[in-house]
């Protein structure tokens, strides 16, 4: 992530995390790795235990909760001077799992939109599977409007107001037109 931060949410998440990273500095206990799998646990495990077990308030504020510590490890590593790509691989990978489980719990919550939560996972992994695939050509990858950021207040207001089909049906629409303007931005500029 650059230290940067480029959404309204993004920014507003940022207003809260740099302070407490800030305070964590110096408590050499805590790593940012450590906070890594504490968002992981959090938003990957506890928030959908909370969704299959109906738990919407819970669930959504699991995984505001896991966002925060998802930005929070990053600030953490870059006030101690401490960020590795070892890391970065680990949240990547991590986040990967933490946005299938949340949205294969709505899928079992609601068997009858399968196919809307089937194209939500992809979307949701081809956003980032592309990013990837971009720099790795040594090109930037272009901004895309469905930030993990923005598909995680997608995420905590429909849990709040407990309408999964929906859900999994903005979060598979946004997801997959985000890889295609992805796709389509990258395909331009590896051609140059």
């Amino acid at each position: 992530m650059s230290e940067k931060p480029s959404g309204i949410i993004e920014r507003m998440n940022k207003k809260l995390t740099i302070p407490i990273a800030g305070l964590l500095v110096n408590i050499s206990w805590i790593t940012p790795n450590g906070i890594t799998w504490m968002s992981a646990l959090v938003a990957g495990v506890l928030g959908p235990w909370a969704i299959i077990a109906g738990l919407n308030l819970t669930a959504a504020i699991l995984v505001l909760i896991g966002a925060w510590l998802d930005s929070l490890d990053g600030d953490l590593a870059r006030a101690r001077q401490c960020g590795t790509k070892e890391g970065e691989i680990l949240d990547a990978v991590l986040d990967r799992y933490i946005d299938f489980f949340i949205i294969a719990a709505l899928i079992w919550q609601t068997p009858a939109c399968l196919l809307v939560g089937l194209a939500a996972l992809l979307g949701n992994q081809m956003v980032p599977y592309l990013r990837a695939r971009t720099e790795a050509t040594g090109k930037s990858s272009v901004a895309t409007f469905g930030s993990r950021d923005i598909r995680n207040m997608i995420l905590v207001v429909g849990l709040i107001g407990g309408w999964y089909c929906a859900l999994l049906f903005v979060l598979a629409v946004i997801t997959n037109a985000s890889a295609i303007h992805r796709f389509y931005n990258a395909t331009k500029k590896v051609q140059t």
